[in-house]
């Protein structure tokens, strides 16, 4: 349970770092290298068959951006399905203006 002096302390630093600008935010941080942010919704293994060449690159551009090629490879499959998906919502909606 939640006492009520422990809300408050919580709803006073809430209110705090409200008040605080990005640069205060900023210069009262410390980096920290060793955050690991977890997606915790199940994935589904499947096999790909890609050349080397594709495979290498993608390791490469990972690293520049400090993320693992695989995960690399899944943020590229899901902007290329959001795309998709947009140009299809946007054909249906010329359909539709194209009709009325």
């Amino acid at each position: 349970m939640v006492t009520k002096r422990r809300t408050e302390s919580w709803l006073e630093e809430s209110d705090r770092w409200d008040r605080m600008s990005l640069d205060e935010i900023m210069a009262n941080s410390e980096p920290e290298d060793d955050i690991k942010f977890v997606d915790a919704r199940p994935k589904k293994a499947i096999s790909l068959r890609l050349n080397e060449s594709l495979i290498s690159a993608a390791k490469e551009a990972a690293k520049d951006l400090g993320i693992g090629y695989q995960t690399l490879f899944r943020m590229w499959l899901i902007e290329g399905l959001r795309r998709y998906r947009l140009q299809k919502l946007e054909e249906v909606a010329g359909r539709k203006r194209r009709s009325a």
